[in-house]
């Protein structure tokens, strides 16, 4: 059975009709973080997720959190989660280096083809999770094209340990844990493990997953500085994509041999020191080295090394003057990725390095009416050390933006910025015969916007439109660089333009029950070339969610969940010809069970078993997994 978006919406009003009350909800503010705290308003459609969010809807990894939000569609290019990709403001199958991933600051986003890894963050560890929805690119530089996903860790302040062990579908086990210790005179240790194995939806799915972080950290009276260290060991078994007919007849079956292997090791030193009353420093580094072995079967074994060398200090200025506040941000990027990828039929020796300077001011008229101004100066070194070639380019972005605080409950914003996305690496090493190096991707995005919200509710509604020059994009039909009969090369597109809608709304019915949904609405389409007038595949024009979270007794909670995902054209049908993949609904359950020092977790995602394609090509498909459960115990000491 189908369900109308508007049924969807209202799906859980019914269960709504019986709560009243006034306790309040204490909704998080609009901050928007790049590791410095930006106080000024932003011009700019923001969504917090808090920790309190996390903990009532039971979830299990960070794919569960994300999928309900506004504006935000989940490109699964396995079906089963484990390399799934958040995209906004419209991407399909190139949504993997257009939307940026930030923990702390620190960039998830590689310098390659491959997404971040989402899996390297433990739920258990996020303090909140801010989705900046739009262009950030004069904040966040390269890749916040979309948007940006923030993801904030937390810091305990008192000594505490935790464990937990799980069990689920397809033979699921995991066990996770965390410590922290305050050892005196400012000093705390904090540390995290988790590891994980499956068995997955499809056959030839694996996976092995484990992962190690410590952060050792000083408080003192004017910062804080901090090294962190993680490391992930990741073990996959690829099952690949199945035909139509196989898919009928079978949707676990997997034939394939493919599989990769990774082994990654990151290092991150940070401070934040307060120089005076009006300026503050932060400074971060981080050195990331990422092995690879895998194979696409016999024969077709290759091997990667990624290191990424990130260097970043900022300087914030806070300060009042006869207009009002003002805050002013400069900052420097300096991010180095060498990456070398061997296999039977080429070598790839490549080295990128981005430098970027960028400030930000902020003044604040008579605490009503912010103004917000932004300026990024860009430069990219590309060396193909393979092919013995160089080049350098340079952009400069600007960001103009107004927010408007009308009354005391309601704010508006106004926000016009540059956009700009360089080819990485991989792209620059897989282009067609022609080609030497990609053009950058360029346009501009404007949003607007209107947010009302108390201590019960919050309301938005955005409007927006990104216009692209020259996106990049891998084309499957495209002569391929080695030879004039392969197929595949990354390319630059003809223009594109996305326009779309966010409605949402969270409203806290009563002190045991809330409510929220959101409606998008995203018009993604060439409007140049061959295509011009076509929807960009794999981005649907409608989806919905809505959620219900209820204190069922004390210390037990519940969670319902609706998702919808409308029609699409399939991945690499840019003619629109092959007809859209349907549209469906998935329902979510959950029950959080909270007891001195014990709590336990369930959750269950399609209840109804709904059979869909986690990712769809004209020919191919990755199904997605049917009913899944899992069930978490943990205790507290």
């Amino acid at each position: 059975m189908k369900l109308s978006r508007l049924a969807l919406l209202a799906s859980v009003l019914p269960l709504a009709a019986h709560a009243a009350g006034n306790d309040p909800l204490e909704l998080s503010p609009t901050i928007i973080t790049r590791a410095t705290e930006l106080k000024n308003p932003a011009p700019a459609s923001v969504a917090v997720i808090t920790r309190q969010q996390i903990d009532a809807s039971a979830s299990n990894d960070l794919l569960d959190l994300l999928r309900g939000q506004a504006g935000l569609q989940i490109r699964d290019s396995m079906g089963d989660g484990n390399r799934a990709m958040p995209s906004l403001r419209g991407f399909g199958e190139n949504s993997t280096n257009n939307t940026l991933v930030l923990v702390d600051g620190r960039r998830l986003n590689q310098p390659t083809l491959a997404g971040p890894d989402l899996n390297s963050v433990p739920l258990a560890n996020i303090e909140r999770i801010e989705i900046i929805r739009g262009a950030g690119t004069v904040l966040y530089g390269d890749q916040a094209v979309g948007g940006v996903i923030n993801i904030i860790t937390r810091t305990p302040r008192q000594n505490e340990a935790y464990l937990e062990a799980s069990r689920g579908s397809h033979d699921l086990e995991a066990y996770r844990g965390h410590v922290n210790q305050q050892l005196g005179a400012g000093f705390s240790l904090y540390a995290s493990g988790e590891t994980r194995n499956s068995d997955n939806y499809r056959d030839h799915n694996d996976g092995n997953y484990s992962s190690a972080f410590a952060r050792l950290r000083h408080d003192h009276a004017n910062g804080h500085l901090l090294y962190e260290y993680q490391t992930v060991d990741d073990e996959l078994l690829y099952p690949n994509a199945l035909s139509r007919a196989q898919r009928h007849i079978d949707r676990q079956f997997s034939d394939s041999q493919a599989w990769f292997d990774s082994k990654i090791q990151v290092h991150r030193f940070a401070l934040e020191q307060r120089l005076n009353d009006t300026w503050s420093l932060n400074f971060d580094y981080s050195d990331s080295d990422q092995d690879g072995v895998g194979s696409w079967g016999p024969g077709s074994e290759f091997s990667q090394d990624t290191r990424i060398e990130t260097f970043s200090p900022r300087l914030t200025g806070r300060f009042d003057n006869r207009l009002g506040r003002a805050e002013w941000l400069l900052g420097h990027d300096h991010i180095t990725s060498d990456y070398e990828n061997r296999a039977a039929w080429s070598d790839t020796l490549s080295r990128q390095t981005l430098r970027d300077w960028y400030t930000q001011f902020s003044q604040t008229f008579h605490d009503d009416l912010t103004l917000t101004l932004g300026y990024r100066a860009s430069e990219v070194d590309d060396d193909n050390h393979g092919l013995d070639l160089e080049h350098r380019d340079r952009e400069g972005s600007t960001s103009i933006g107004l927010s408007w605080q009308i009354e005391r409950n309601l704010r508006a914003f106004i926000k016009r910025e540059d956009v700009l996305r360089w080819a990485n690496v991989d792209e620059n090493a897989f282009t067609a015969p022609d080609v030497v190096f990609l053009k950058p991707q360029t346009g501009d995005s404007w949003e607007t916007g209107i947010e009302w919200k108390d201590a019960r509710q919050r309301y938005q509604a955005t409007l927006y439109r990104l216009a692209l020059d020259n996106e990049l994009m891998y084309d499957p039909f495209a002569t391929g660089p080695y030879s004039p009969w392969s197929d595949g090369a990354n390319i630059n597109l003809d223009k594109t333009l996305r326009k779309g809608l966010l409605l949402e709304g969270e409203r806290q019915l009563s002190g045991a029950l809330s409510i929220g949904g959101q409606y998008s609405f995203t018009d993604a389409e060439y409007r140049a070339g061959s295509f011009q007038g076509k929807q960009v595949p794999w981005v649907s024009r409608h989806s919905a969610s809505a959620h219900l979270a209820y204190q069922i007794l004390p210390g037990l909670r519940g969670y319902l969940e609706t998702l919808y995902t409308g029609k699409r054209y399939y991945s690499g049908d840019d003619s629109n010809e092959q007809g859209q993949a349907g549209s469906y609904t998935l329902f979510n359950a959950a029950l959080r069970y909270d007891y001195r020092q014990f709590d336990a977790r369930l959750r269950l995602n399609n209840l109804t078993g709904k059979r869909y394609d986690g990712f769809a090509s004209k020919t191919s498909r990755y199904p997605a997994a049917e009913e899944n459960i899992q069930l978490s115990v943990g205790y507290r000491f």
